[in-house]
Parts: C-alpha cells; sequence; structure tokens
C-alpha cells in the first residue's frame, strides 16, 4: 500500500476534468484491498466488497454513516486528520467487525479534490495474518534460545564426565611412571582410554554445533547393544571405584535404531552415574544394565540399582530440570535425557526395583518397524 496523491491517483484524469468519479465503485471492487471513500466529515461515502466482508456488514451498512463504526478506538482520531485537511495518514488502528470482534488494521488515508470539494480515500489491510506470522516468529527464535540455552547447561554437565575420565587416566599414568613401575602396556592403556574421551568431548561439542547450525542433529542406524557397550565402558573406572558390581546383558535382537549415537551413550552415561551416586551409602551395590524387545518394534533398556529408591516428593517432578537429590547436583541430567530420548520418538521413566532401587528405562523405536 502507498498513499496517492492526486497526481498518482487512478482517478486523477476524471476528477482533474471535473467528471466527479463515475469509474470509482468499479475501481473500488476490483481492488485486492480494502477502499473506502470518506468526505471530510468522516462519513462513509463508499466501500468496497473487500471492506464490507472484512468488517463483516453489507455496503449498505455502512454507506452514509461515520467511519467510527469501523474501530474500536474510543478517540476516533479520523476525525481530526480530515478536519484538519491533513495530506496523508498511515497507522495502524483496531479494526471493530459488526459481531465485535477487535482485530489490528493498517489504514492508510489520503485527499484527492472531487468536484471542487474535499474527497478521501481509506486503504484498509487487515494485519492479523501478518502480527501471527511475526509472533509465530517470535516465538520459535524464543524457544530456539531456551534450548539453546538448556543445552549449553547441559553441556557443562555431560563434558564434566569425559573431562574427569580423561583426568583420572592421565594421572594413574602419571602415578605408575612416577613410581617407576613401567608397566608399557599399561601405561599405554590409558592413555588410549583418554584418547577416547577426548575424541567423546569432540563429538559432543559437534553435536551442539550441529544443533546451533541447522536446528537438529544428525542420526544413523546403529546396533543399540553395541552403543550401549561402548557407554557402559565409559563409566566402568567409576563404577570400580565406588565398588558397584556391574552386570550386563545386552541380547535384545535385532537392536538396529535410528539414533544420534553420542546423545544415546549421553542418556546410558548419565543414568549409570545416577545409579552409582545412588548406591554410595548403600550396603549392596549392584547394577545391571540390559536390553529387550516390547511389543515387536521396541526395543527396551533398563538400568537397575540397589539403592534406597526415589524420594516421594520427587517422583512426579523427576525429569524437569533442577530437580536432584545430590548435594551438588544441577538437576539437568535426567532432564537432557528426556530430551534426548523424546527426540528420538522414545519415552523414559523410572519405577521401583523389587529388589530394592530404582529401574530406570527408555524405549526407542526399532528401524523400519
Amino acid at each position: 500500500m502507498r498513499s496517492l496523491n492526486l497526481s498518482e491517483s487512478p482517478l486523477a484524469p476524471s476528477l482533474a476534468e471535473g467528471k466527479g468519479r463515475p469509474d470509482l465503485p468499479a475501481m473500488m471492487n476490483a481492488a485486492f484491498d480494502g477502499i473506502i471513500a470518506l468526505d471530510e466529515h468522516g462519513v462513509v461515502r463508499s466501500i468496497n466488497a473487500e471492506a464490507a466482508s472484512l468488517f463483516g456488514y453489507a455496503p449498505s451498512d455502512v454507506i452514509g454513516r461515520d467511519f467510527g463504526m469501523l474501530t474500536a478506538e474510543a478517540n476516533q482520531r479520523h476525525r481530526d486528520y480530515l478536519g484538519r485537511g491533513t495530506p496523508s495518514i498511515r497507522r495502524r488502528i483496531e479494526g471493530l467487525r459488526e459481531d465485535g470482534t477487535v482485530f489490528p488494521v493498517e489504514l492508510v488515508v489520503s485527499e484527492v479534490a472531487c468536484d471542487g470539494g474535499r474527497l478521501f480515500i481509506a486503504l484498509i489491510r487487515d494485519l492479523s495474518s501478518r502480527l501471527r506470522f511475526e509472533q509465530g516468529v517470535q516465538e520459535l527464535q524464543t524457544n530456539r534460545l531456551e534450548l539453546i540455552e538448556n543445552m549449553a547447561t547441559g553441556l557443562a554437565h555431560e563434558l564434566k564426565q569425559p573431562l574427569a575420565a580423561i583426568g583420572a587416566y592421565l594421572n594413574f599414568a602419571r602415578r605408575r611412571l612416577n613410581e617407576k613401575v613401567l608397566s608399557i602396556e599399561k601405561v599405554e592403556e590409558m592413555l588410549h582410554n583418554a584418547d577416547v574421551q577426548v575424541f567423546r568431548v569432540a563429538e559432543i561439542m559437534d553435536n551442539l554445533r550441529q544443533f546451533i547450525a541447522r536446528g537438529e542433529t544428525s542420526k544413523a542406524p546403529h546396533n543399540l547393544n553395541a552403543v550401549i557397550r561402548t557407554a557402559c565402558e565409559f563409566t566402568d573406572a567409576l563404577a570400580k571405584e565406588h565398588h558397584v558390581k556391574t552386570s550386563i546383558d545386552l541380547e535384545a535382537s535385532p537392536d538396529m535404531v535410528v539414533i544420534n549415537k553420542v546423545q544415546i551413550q549421553q542418556v546410558v552415561v548419565n543414568l549409570k552415574r545416577n545409579a552409582v551416586e545412588a548406591m554410595q551409602n548403600s550396603e549392596r551395590r549392584e547394577m545391571r544394565v540390559s536390553t529387550r524387545l516390547v511389543g515387536g518394534y521396541l526395543i527396551r533398556t533398563d538400568v537397575a540399582d540397589t539403592g534406597p529408591g526415589l524420594p516421594e516428593e520427587i517422583k512426579d517432578r523427576l525429569f524437569g530440570q533442577f530437580t536432584t537429590t545430590k548435594p551438588h547436583g544441577l538437576g539437568v541430567g535426567l532432564s537432557i535425557s528426556r530430551s534426548i530420548v523424546e527426540a528420538h520418538n522414545g519415552r523414559i521413566w523410572a519405577e521401583p526395583n523389587p529388589g530394592g532401587g530404582t529401574i530406570f528405562s527408555f524405549v526407542l523405536p526399532l528401524e523400519n518397524r
């Protein structure tokens, strides 16, 4: 839309020659925008079909009445503008439909000369769709920023695990060298393990980079049992340090799933670390990691511990952000795990272990099932 002065107006030739406005109704009805012709007192002299439909009236219901009936604004400043002879008005107003609903409107009013008098042409455009689109874009941007913020919080949580493992392996190798207990094979093993964790850090960072760049992370077919077995290796040293006996039962077949390998490993590592920490004060410290098929198209992973179980007061919000039972925990590990599993079209939950403790479980859909 643009303001029309006399020289630009398509009505100019006939108006300038004093022929009045014989083509005005036809031209107005051919327009895609709403067009209303007003006299200098703000009375509607003509209205096209688009404008009448926009406000929910028949043209005959509007012609001859004050333009104020079409706006919810109490001050109706259009009269002041018309009275002062303002050459052009462009502003956003609140339109008022016949049923009483209010909607945003862009109003452009320009003056043209007509038979020695003054006529004002008002162009009307409904802004509802545009504002809904703008609001939707803003919400998407806000949600994306919140998600990135949450991922950054989670990143600090996830990086602690491999970095701690790297430090442990390097310290072990350093002690061996300082003590002159030169078992080349053992030192090489510790350095290899540290190198694996360095690669894991790089993968975690790459996942975040992919998400920020593309809004998603890459997924590919993987054998879930193999992915879980590797994740278990990441926390073997932690389990042994806390004297936790771990049993692995990864026998589900088939086990092919389409996943982001690093993210699912993060889930398993989170659940295992939680299990180990939950059993710190338990006399019986046993953990079991297993997989099995459910319903023929899902594969279920269980991480069971023999800890004290879940406190009643946090059961309902266990997977919410900043919910933790640890004195120095961030409360983001389970929240991140839920986000990851749900992003893989799966589900995660916790239930009491019949033998005492807790079982954390998640299911993922099998490939092509």
